[in-house]
């Protein structure tokens, strides 16, 4: 039982670093998750980080666009110089 508990730990704080939290709010969220009545403030947590994250999204996003702009006026001859 142990055992499968630190494997879903490391499995959790693994999920919580590629989404972006730095080492301090993955154990601060660790913490939060031993003790029982904490789920509000889990999931603000989580609520805060996916909000960064979409925020990221959108900006990547934009650029994205800008380049798939680019190409089509490149592809068709319009891409007008000094700009």
């Amino acid at each position: 039982m142990w055992l499968r508990k630190a494997k879903a730990d490391t499995g959790l704080s693994t999920l919580l670093e590629s989404a972006g939290f730095d080492p301090s709010d993955v154990r601060r969220y660790m913490e939060l998750s031993t003790c029982s009545g904490t789920e509000a403030a889990r999931v603000r947590i989580l609520r805060g980080q996916r909000g960064r994250l979409m925020d990221e999204l959108h900006r990547r996003q934009q650029v994205l666009d800008k380049v798939d702009y680019l190409i089509w006026q490149t592809e068709n001859g319009k891409q007008q110089k000094g700009r």
